[in-house]
């Protein structure tokens, strides 16, 4: 039986541009057989990343192309400084928007009202301010949908470059070929920059109304499982998963909500 973890086992899934990406690099250094990955997995893994307020600067610059502190992506230097003068527990990411799409800013944070995650999607910002702090800026709600970041800064670190961008195109992939188009179209899947844990790639960070998780060590196998998780739309963390949860907040754990980490 093939490995599902080897390169040649899901090569024909990979884009041109992923391959041209990827080209170069050390499989055996930096790929999804290198020793972190394939041992026992770091005790340090768990609890290794605090989720909470996120803020995701999409642009239509390629993941490839992001400089190492992202600081040539508009919005980025700028929201940094916000959170840094007002001591913000917020954390702030740069992601590639999907084909098609326009540049934009998504919001996650804990609705008070409700004590759900909420996602709120705000376009053609002013990065003088944060868009939801202006009473007169319109969003989207789009909340009831699946975000998954994957860590591909390439820039950053080579396992990044490798991992992230393999994972992104696999996971297309699994929802294109499992779910029907009602459930795909709910579901978006980007790079994004520098998550933290280089050494933990790859890295894969999970957005619903259910909750926020990351998971590290991910791998070419684990794909099938995060669709089926998707697709169940329960906020039920899979069993296979739960092991390489480096932070969460919400969701549930045999049906029992779970606090922030």
């Amino acid at each position: 039986m093939a490995d599902p973890n080897d390169f040649e086992t899901f090569k024909h899934k990979l884009t041109q541009q992923t391959l041209q990406d990827i080209e170069g690099l050390d499989v055996k250094e930096v790929g999804f057989g290198r020793e972190e990955c394939c041992g026992p997995i770091p005790p340090k893994l768990k609890n290794s990343m605090k989720l909470n307020e996120h803020i995701f600067i999409g642009t239509k610059t390629p993941a490839p192309q992001w400089d190492k502190r992202t600081e040539n992506i508009e919005g980025y230097p700028q929201f940094s400084k916000i959170v840094k003068e007002k001591k913000l527990d917020a954390t702030v990411n740069v992601y590639e928007v999907p084909e098609g799409q326009e540049e934009n800013v998504l919001h996650v944070a804990l609705d008070e009202k409700t004590g759900a995650l909420s996602v709120h999607q705000y376009n053609n910002p002013s990065f003088e301010e944060f868009p939801w702090e202006n009473k007169g800026t319109l969003s989207t709600d789009r909340s009831n949908e699946y975000f998954v970041f994957v860590c591909a800064h390439s820039t950053r670190d080579s396992r990044c470059a490798y991992c992230g961008a393999i994972l992104v195109d696999l996971l297309r992939s699994a929802v294109k070929e499992k779910l029907i188009e009602e459930e795909a179209k709910k579901i978006t899947i980007v790079p994004c920059s520098h998550v933290g844990g280089h050494i933990y790639a790859g890295n894969v960070l999970v957005y619903s109304r259910h909750g926020g998780v990351c998971f590290g060590l991910f791998k070419p196998v684990d794909v099938d499982a995060l669709i089926e998780f998707m697709k169940a739309d329960s906020g039920v963390l899979p069993v296979s998963l739960r092991a390489r949860v480096r932070g969460q907040m919400l969701l549930k754990k045999g049906g029992a909500w779970c606090s922030s980490m």
